[in-house]
């Protein structure tokens, strides 16, 4: 492998699911996995390009999707068992906060080997739970980081570990609980791909009838009102904002439904509680759609209410696109958008700890799916509705105010959020993983490193299983009775071996010596190999004796 330069070059893991292949689908994790590794390509000033996956047609996905994300640099992929290559970049990244399960893989060639950089996601579903609460007693060292995209985030991992330690602490007694690095870095865009282009909001106008003195409010993301946000309180606002100002307001959901009712239960609740509000319908899937929705707009709303949310990419695409945003003051967003400068943040309130204890036990108990747990969650959240209405209103009434508050989102889209600044932020943290990492390595004992126990050789897990082991001193003869079998044939007859083995050719010298010696040690018929087959050789001797070419001699 190429000699790792001074700038990381880190090894990408890749798993096809968390990555966006055809059909654009509005769904975080892929399309953030995905927009980071075009971040990587375009501003990472990589020489090589490297992947590391387990998948069987992996390869050829992860070179496929970074040509098409415009890698020009050589890409090369790395196998999953060349845990080796890894550790000559020294970096492992993850589209996913399971650290649990890489940093037990790297227990076979010793944690000081390379570091682990994961980063969060939606964290509030049972899979991420079970990794995060996993870190305490995983393998993970000072020198791994999980990346929280938002101080709410943060709040969150730090919650969940700090219950999990007191929880073993308790338990077990431990006092000594190794975290990763927790450092706040945002999910990235490509602000270029939002800026408005002549033309399009003239046209998109037209087309949905949307008069030039009307104003039109936009929500991009999935239609669903138990992982996503429940529309009530934008309808409402929107309601309450239409009948309090004289411009026409429209309302353009750009996204797709979850579920073929969910498309119903929107239209109805648009028109209960805002007739005066005209509704357009997008699919936001469509890349012309996903792409140019953004100009028609003059306000970009998403009062989101559900705890899956972590961050929110929507309200930063908007502030790319120059339009001011009303969101809900909640998670992620309180990180992105400004109140006043860039848009307005809607208060929020939620129920105290302890009363979401019992949707947390039929969910635990399989009484309820997990969208029904995130819906009882936000059904105890409650949207400031007159506030969101009077950001609304005022936006909507004030055209100047608008464009105001469009220019300080974009600007600050730009600065803080393109991958042309994030990106140096996970390069910087990259570089102090390796100098945390290399100053522990310097003072590391020496020694085989022993794999987590997850991963322990069958061999020493299940050692009384057999009658005996196999040692060096173990006495072999040719078996009298032996199968007339050619060896080739008896090598078909078997399981195949791991690549590395002694083949035909190697078997058959030491069949050869056992012959010639008519009685022999495990250790004797070694010396015939090379001391770097020696391993192979004791394998090989194994299966002599599984195939009856050889039996056991006298002690």
């Amino acid at each position: 492998m190429a000699e790792v330069s001074a700038r990381i070059s880190p090894a990408i893991l890749f798993y096809s699911q968390y990555y966006e292949s055809g059909q654009q689908q509005l769904m975080g994790l892929r399309a953030a996995s995905q927009s980071f590794l075009q971040g990587l390509i375009r501003h990472g000033g990589l020489e090589t390009l490297y992947g590391y996956t387990a998948e069987a047609r992996g390869r050829e996905a992860f070179e496929q999707l970074t040509r098409e994300l415009g890698a020009t640099m050589p890409v090369r992929v790395i196998e999953p068992h060349r845990l080796d290559q890894v550790a000559e970049l020294g970096s492992l990244i993850l589209s996913s906060p399971n650290l649990w399960l890489l940093s037990a893989q790297r227990s076979f060639i010793g944690h000081h080997a390379y570091a682990l950089t994961g980063v969060t996601h939606t964290t509030a579903d049972n899979v991420a739970m079970a990794m995060l609460t996993a870190l305490t007693g995983a393998p993970v060292q000072p020198w791994d980081a999980l990346i929280c995209t938002s101080r709410a985030v943060l709040a969150m991992v730090q919650e969940m570990l700090g219950a999990e330690e007191a929880r073993l602490a308790e338990r077990l007694g431990a006092t000594r609980f190794p975290r990763p690095m927790l450092p706040v870095i945002p999910l990235g865009i490509d602000a270029d791909r939002f800026t408005p282009r002549p033309g399009w909001r003239a046209a998109w106008r037209e087309r949905l009838g949307i008069a030039p003195d009307d104003v039109a409010a936009l929500y991009v993301g999935r239609l669903s009102q138990h992982s996503k946000a429940h529309p009530l309180p934008m309808f409402a606002a929107l309601g309450r904002a239409a009948r309090s100002q004289p411009r026409r307001l429209h309302l353009i959901l750009a996204g797709w439904w979850l579920n073929p009712p969910e498309e119903e239960r929107w239209r109805s609740q648009a028109a209960a509680l805002c007739p005066e509000v005209l509704l357009h319908t997008l699919d936001g899937r469509e890349a012309p759609v996903r792409q140019e929705i953004w100009s028609a707009a003059d306000i970009f709303t998403l009062l989101v209410d559900n705890v899956q949310e972590t961050f929110g990419l929507a309200p930063v695409e908007a502030m790319a696109a120059g339009l001011p945003v009303v969101a809900t003051d909640w998670d992620g967003f309180r990180d992105t958008v400004r109140h006043g400068l860039d848009g307005m943040l809607v208060p929020t309130l939620m129920a105290p700890p302890g009363e979401g204890r019992e949707a947390s036990l039929r969910f635990a108990t399989g009484q309820i799916s997990y969208g029904a747990w995130l819906a009882l969650a936000a059904r105890l959240t409650a949207v400031d509705i007159a506030a969101a209405a009077e950001a609304i209103r005022a936006l909507a009434a004030d055209p100047q105010l608008r464009r105001r508050m469009g220019e300080a989102g974009q600007a600050r889209a730009r600065r803080v959020f393109d991958w042309a600044t994030v990106i140096p932020q996970h390069q910087a943290l990259w570089q102090e993983q390796r100098r945390l990492r290399r100053a522990a390595a310097a003072s590391a004992p020496a020694g085989t490193p022993a794999p987590h126990p997850l991963h322990m050789d069958a061999h020493q897990a299940c050692a009384a299983w057999p009658t005996a082991l196999f040692g060096p001193g173990q006495r072999l003869r040719p078996d009298p009775a032996a199968p007339s079998c050619d060896l080739a044939r008896l090598l078909a007859f078997t399981s195949p071996a791991l690549p590395g083995e002694l083949g035909q050719d190697g078997i058959a010298a030491l069949l050869d010596e056992l012959r010639r010696r008519g009685e022999a040690t495990a250790e004797e018929l070694l010396q015939v190999l090379e001391p770097a087959q020696w391993g192979p050789g004791r394998r090989a001797l194994i299966w002599l004796l599984r195939v009856g070419l050889a039996a056991t001699g006298q002690s």
